[in-house]
C-alpha cells in the first residue's frame, strides 16, 4: 500500500507542460530507489548467468578434484590394507614353518623378511650341519611349499621362501637386498 501512495503522489506532482520530462525523471528516481530491493529479491529466486556459469565451473573443478582425490585415497588405502594383510600373512606363514620344523627337533637360527611390493621374500637361516639331514630337508621344504601355496591362493602372488646356512651368512648383504626384518632364535 505504501508503494501505491508513493506512486500516486509522484503522478499528482507532475504538471501537464512538463509532464513528459518530469514523469521520466520521477520514474527514474522511483526506479532507482527500488533497484536495491529488486536485486536482493531477484537474487532470492535466480542468479545472473555469469554467476551460474562460474559456480558450475568451480563446482565441476572442485568435484573433479574431490572425486579424483577420493578415488586416489581409496586406492591408496586399499593398497595399504592389502600390503598389511600380505605382510602379516608372510610373518604367520614363516612362523608356521619355524614352529613345524622346531617340533621335529630342528632349530632355525634366524628369520629374515623382505617386504618388497613386487616380490616379497623370506630367508630362514639354520646351522650348516642341519642342511644335510634328509628328514629336515623333507619336512622344511614340505612346509615351505605349503606356505607358498597358501600365500598364492590368498593373494594371487608368489612368495619366495628359502633356507640358507647360517654359518657364513652376510647380514649386511641381506639388509642391502631389502631384508629389513630379522628375528634371532
Amino acid at each position: 500500500m505504501h508503494e501505491n501512495l508513493k506512486l500516486i503522489n509522484i503522478m499528482n506532482s507532475a504538471t501537464e507542460s512538463t509532464q513528459s520530462n518530469s514523469f521520466t525523471e520521477t520514474f527514474n528516481d522511483y526506479l532507482n530507489s527500488y533497484k536495491g530491493q529488486v536485486k536482493s529479491k531477484g537474487s532470492d529466486s535466480y542468479y545472473h548467468i555469469d554467476f551460474v556459469t562460474e559456480a558450475y565451473n568451480q563446482g565441476y573443478t572442485d568435484g573433479k578434484k574431490c572425486g579424483k582425490q577420493d578415488l586416489i585415497d581409496e586406492l591408496v588405502n586399499s593398497r595399504v590394507e592389502r600390503f598389511t594383510n600380505q605382510a602379516n600373512q608372510i610373518y604367520i606363514l614363516s612362523k608356521h614353518i619355524i614352529n613345524s620344523v622346531h617340533s621335529l627337533g630342528y632349530n632355525f637360527k634366524s628369520l629374515y623378511i623382505n617386504l618388497d611390493f613386487d616380490k616379497p621374500s623370506v630367508i630362514l637361516a639354520i646351522p650348516n650341519e642341519i642342511l644335510i639331514i634328509d628328514d629336515f630337508v623333507n619336512a622344511a621344504y614340505q612346509k615351505i611349499f605349503e606356505s607358498k601355496r597358501i600365500f598364492n591362493k590368498l593373494f594371487g602372488e608368489l612368495l619366495d621362501i628359502g633356507i640358507i646356512g647360517a654359518d657364513d651368512l652376510n647380514e649386511t648383504t641381506l639388509i642391502d637386498d631389502g631384508f629389513g626384518y630379522k628375528e634371532d632364535y
